[in-house]
């Protein structure tokens, strides 16, 4: 399996871009995938883990790497004395994600606002947006792909306005919240490209790919799965 994996302080994702399968680790999950990607043991993970959250019982610690160990396993990724398996690739840069660029007009306040909410979930570890986007338009009819790229094109104004970070996860989610409040439903995506790296998302209205303009193919991912 060739792996690309993406880190930050929330956590870590593993993206198998054969299969497209994706998981996702939390920030424990993270401590002991740098330990053990390092060439540190399972005894040496739990004792970082120890130090970083002190409050946790040992044997709790013990049993939770145990478990991600058996899950890394599950997926291909079996570690042998620490180290790194066959066919892992890390990516030393940080993902190149497409920026929306700025279009001219002033932008509807709705696009605005749900831009802000978007920007503000993925703030927070990467699960919370993704279960707010599949609620968002669970049990509700298809949104017709005619609107959906209006509202895509109005988001995509909206970012172009917008002081923060606006990039194709901010739009896409947007636009998913948006069709939700709208009792409708659009599906958010998510693909990468091997070389260079780079990650993109966007949304699918009515079985119809809605994007921003031409864009490579892009390998798409399956849904994210939990680790520890």
């Amino acid at each position: 399996m060739i792996y690309h994996l993406l880190d930050d302080e929330r956590g870590l994702v593993l993206v198998d871009v054969r299969s497209g399968e994706c998981h996702v680790l939390n920030p424990p999950g993270l401590v002991t995938w740098s330990v053990l990607s390092a060439g540190g043991t399972r005894d040496d993970a739990v004792t970082a883990l120890a130090s970083r959250y002190p409050a946790v019982p040992g044997d709790r610690l013990r049993a939770d790497v145990d478990t991600l160990l058996n899950d890394l396993r599950e997926a291909g990724l079996s570690f042998a004395d620490g180290v790194v398996p066959p066919g892992i690739r890390r990516v030393p840069e940080p993902v190149a994600v497409p920026i929306a660029a700025e279009v001219p007009g002033r932008p509807q306040l709705i696009a605005v606002g749900f831009l802000v909410v978007a920007a503000v979930l993925l703030l927070l570890p990467f699960k919370v947006a993704h279960r707010v986007a599949l609620r968002a338009g669970r049990g509700r009819p298809a949104l017709d792909s005619v609107r959906a790229r209006r509202m895509v094109a109005e988001v995509g104004r909206a970012a172009g306005w917008f002081p923060g970070r606006a990039a194709c996860l901010q739009i896409s989610l947007a636009t998913v919240l948006w069709a939700g409040f709208l009792r409708r439903r659009v599906d958010w995506c998510f693909g990468v490209l091997p070389d260079p790296y780079t990650f993109h998302a966007w949304i699918e209205a009515d079985g119809e790919r809605v994007t921003t303009g031409d864009e490579p193919a892009y390998h798409r991912l399956k849904p994210l799965r939990g680790g520890q």
